[in-house]
């Protein structure tokens, strides 16, 4: 005996939404890997921060919210009771973690910002060592910026990654230190973790409502079908 028109709508409208949950599970996946492209190489910068964590930490949820999701759409067609409630357990779980993330990464940011700023400028006093010369390069093409407050503080001997014309060192050289611009691409970068970690539990719940909903249609069923 198949569910009820009200309950048969909540599997399809779950199926949907799982459907949605798998392209949301692959977005945090792109989102943590192209993020974590970006500032891998930066980690030197800091020896009290890991920058990469919360990059990695989005690769693994959006792996875990895809899984999750497949499982929830078999769930669904299944009309599975074990399937759809171990299916609400976990989402459930997804959803405090990201939570939890997204506020740890709140929270942090701001520090992790200054003590990435002030983790620059000691690599630019340092600029003498191959390693770290190559690190402020790559950071000054990124990020467009010069020098740690500006292009005067390389003097006459500006490398060609401080240029936004021209050639070093008779060039126009990048106006912004790159402190100010490490320091507002972490924060922006914080910001948009964390809000697309909550956004996507949001989704998250609105699916973790509509099965337990189908777990009681289909645990309801089941008992009348018993007798």
């Amino acid at each position: 005996m198949g569910l009820n028109c009200g309950h048969s709508t909540i599997k399809y409208v779950l199926f949907i939404f799982n459907l949605l949950c798998s392209l949301c599970g692959i977005a945090l996946v792109v989102i943590g890997g192209v993020s974590l492209a970006k500032v891998a190489e930066w980690q030197d910068i800091s020896d009290e921060h890991n920058i990469v964590a919360p990059s990695i930490l989005f690769i693994v949820f959006g792996s875990i919210v895809f899984i999750i999701a497949f499982f929830g759409c078999c769930g669904a067609i299944r009309e599975s009771y074990c399937m759809t409630s171990t299916y609400g357990f976990f989402l459930l779980v997804l959803i405090v973690g990201q939570i939890v993330v997204a506020a740890l990464v709140f929270i942090y940011v701001g520090d992790v910002s200054d003590a990435f700023k002030k983790g620059f400028a000691k690599v630019f006093d340092e600029r003498d060592r191959p390693a770290n010369a190559e690190l402020i390069n790559t950071i000054q093409s990124n990020l467009e910026c010069c020098g740690v407050s500006s292009a005067l503080d390389w003097g006459v001997s500006m490398p060609q990654s401080c240029c936004s014309a021209g050639t070093a060192p008779a060039c126009v050289p990048f106006l912004t230190g790159c402190q100010k611009r490490l320091g507002e691409f972490i924060d922006s970068a914080g910001n948009v973790l964390g809000w697309v970690s909550l956004g996507v539990a949001a989704v998250e719940l609105v699916g973790l409502i509509f099965a337990c909903c189908l777990a009681n249609g289909i645990r309801n069923q089941q008992r009348r079908s018993a007798y």
